[in-house]
């Protein structure tokens, strides 16, 4: 190389250039050109909004016979025994503590306070570890009626390595039997 120039490998002298340092840095908003927006050709263009709020998780909605008191005192419906059905709906909520059933299934028979307290409990009966797993049994069953329309029940529940009790409040509304309260112990 020369003073003057560039020397290839020809022995021919180029003159050097001097070019401009390329700018790192984009423009500031304000030096931003006034132009319309480009087009993209040959691809698809997607522009996703920013998030506005932080996810919330999925949670259950009440139903909608809890929004409104449908019950009619003029014409009140006999309500079956409830021993049997407490017996299948216990059965139900141990399933459900025990992870083997959703909450959501049990929206028809039981409050939404109920069913927020079983999704959060969800998987607590599950077996433990180095343990095989066993289905929870319902054993016995206590019903007692304290008035008309109520009923509050005790169950005994086997989950293998020990026994659990459940305590349940039911309130009659339409002719049907509603879970209003679980306790677990």
């Amino acid at each position: 190389m020369t003073a003057t120039g560039h020397l290839d490998p020809t022995g021919q002298v180029h003159p050097l250039h001097r070019r401009p340092v390329p700018h790192f840095d984009g423009p500031y908003d304000d030096e931003q050109p006034d132009r319309p927006p480009e087009i993209v050709a040959g691809s698809l263009a997607l522009a996703f909004p920013p998030p506005t709020r932080v996810s919330l998780p999925l949670r259950l909605v009440p139903p909608a016979g809890e929004l409104f008191d449908l019950r009619d005192p003029a014409s009140p419906e006999p309500l079956p025994d409830p021993r049997p059905w407490t017996a299948r709906l216990a059965q139900a909520i141990v399933e459900v503590l025990a992870g083997a059933r959703p909450a959501s299934q049990l929206s028809r028979v039981a409050t939404l306070d109920v069913l927020q307290l079983l999704e959060r409990g969800s998987g607590r009966l599950g077996a433990r570890p180095g343990q095989p797993a066993q289905r929870p049994i319902v054993g016995s069953v206590h019903v007692s009626q304290p008035r008309s329309g109520v009923a509050e029940a005790s169950v005994v529940v086997d989950t293998g390595p020990r026994k659990r009790a459940l305590a349940l409040r039911l309130e009659g509304v339409n002719g049907r039997w509603r879970c209003t309260a679980v306790q677990i112990g």
